[in-house]
């Protein structure tokens, strides 16, 4: 008997065997095929035996015949939602993948182990062989991105150098033999005969060119650069940058300055980009706003729930016309004026951010504020890890 009784469960242990493996080998629409046909027939075979035995019992009316319709539609109902449910649990599986890799974990995959439907494992696979492309994708991106902020910042760095030596050379050698020159014909003039009108005429004429000249080369190399900037600090560039502009455009600069001690000095990366990212807003402002008031703050804060690093804040603001970020986006993109991407290139090395938007929305002229905030503790090539696909290079601006 107990051979017997051995041989007996080995076989339904086959048996089962056998009918999971069947199953697992159904696709889903073979399964959901199978489901509804058991449904059909159980509810048609319940529905007539049920029927048939009230109509024999001599009560079946519209009552009846209303509350069968009503329970078979019930019964239907929760055994379609349960089949269902349970047909389609292992695209749950794929929806917290497809989440997890939204928020920005590339490394998400689908457990092929969780998944025995052979429709829905080919397209698993699918998923997890795409977004290991995608992780490969987003990690070539970031090393371009990577190297690209370097280059830049090379050429940046370049540039502030190659600035700093024809300012240098423009203030030692040029200035220094316009000087002479001044020098040399104002003695002239002296020396010459004080009867010879034409003479004493032409020589105040070179004079007062070459002082016009030796003032405009000086004008040149304080805007190539500063030496208040390497010599005095941010601040007082800042506000040197504040009186040329007043100088310049009749405008009303008021310059505020909030969070410093004393002389404080920033990192001198950080100096050059804020005074570069003024010197290019106000430069715009000449140009283009038809401003009449300019309101410059430079704060410094510490950490907080807003910003978890200590670092320095920048506000431009103005009453002009304003402008389209959008257009002038365009037509930087056409060639045209690169002020924007210069501000926003500057700031993103530095690993702040830039927020441009118009000062006063609900006015005819709505004028354009600039809000730069850097780090003080800069970090010019941090790349993001993993992938987020709400910001770029994934989304457009």
């Amino acid at each position: 008997m107990a051979t017997r009784s051995t041989i007996e469960d080995k076989a339904s242990t086959r048996l089962r065997s056998r009918g999971v493996n069947f199953w697992t080998q159904l696709s889903l629409l073979q399964k959901i095929y199978i489901f509804h046909l058991v449904v059909i027939l159980g509810g048609a075979i319940i529905g007539s035996w049920l029927t048939a035995q009230i109509a024999e019992a001599g009560k079946f009316n519209i009552v009846t015949f209303s509350v069968i319709i009503a329970t078979a539609v019930i019964f239907s109902g929760a055994v379609n939602f349960v089949i269902l449910k349970i047909a389609f649990r292992p695209f749950e599986e794929l929806q917290k993948v497809i989440s997890k890799v939204h928020t920005g974990n590339t490394r998400a995959r689908v457990a092929l182990t969780k998944i025995t439907d052979p429709d829905v494992r080919q397209f698993t696979t699918a998923l997890n062989h795409m977004l290991t492309r995608l992780e490969e994708n987003a990690h070539v991106i970031q090393e371009d991105q990577r190297q690209l902020q370097m280059m830049t910042a090379r050429v940046i760095n370049a540039q502030e150098n190659e600035r700093k030596r024809i300012a240098r050379e423009l203030h030692d050698e040029a200035s220094q033999s316009l000087t002479a020159m001044i020098m040399g014909l104002e003695a002239a003039r002296q020396a010459a005969p004080a009867a010879d009108a034409a003479l004493q005429q032409n020589l105040a004429g070179l004079k007062e060119l070459a002082v016009s000249t030796l003032e405009e080369l000086r004008k040149l190399a304080l805007d190539l650069r500063p030496t208040m900037l390497d010599d005095l600090g941010l601040i007082p560039a800042v506000r040197w940058l504040s009186r040329t502009a007043r100088e310049r455009g009749n405008l009303a600069v008021n310059f505020s300055v909030a969070g410093f001690e004393g002389h404080e000095r920033l990192a001198p990366e950080l100096e050059t980009c804020l005074f570069r990212i003024t010197q290019e807003c106000l430069t715009n402002i000449l140009k283009h706003a038809n401003a009449s008031v300019v309101d410059i703050k430079l704060e410094q804060f510490a950490a907080d729930a807003l910003t978890p690093y200590p670092g320095v804040r920048l506000t431009v603001r103005d009453d002009g016309r304003g402008f389209d970020r959008a257009t002038a986006r365009a037509k930087a993109y056409r060639g045209g004026h690169l002020g924007l991407f210069d501000i926003e290139e500057r700031a993103t090395l530095m690993g702040g951010h830039v927020k441009i938007g118009p000062a006063n929305p609900n006015a005819e002229a709505p004028g354009t504020c600039t809000i730069v905030t850097l780090p003080l503790q800069t970090n010019q090539f941090e790349v993001r890890p993993g992938l987020n696909t709400a910001i770029p290079p994934y989304t457009r601006n």
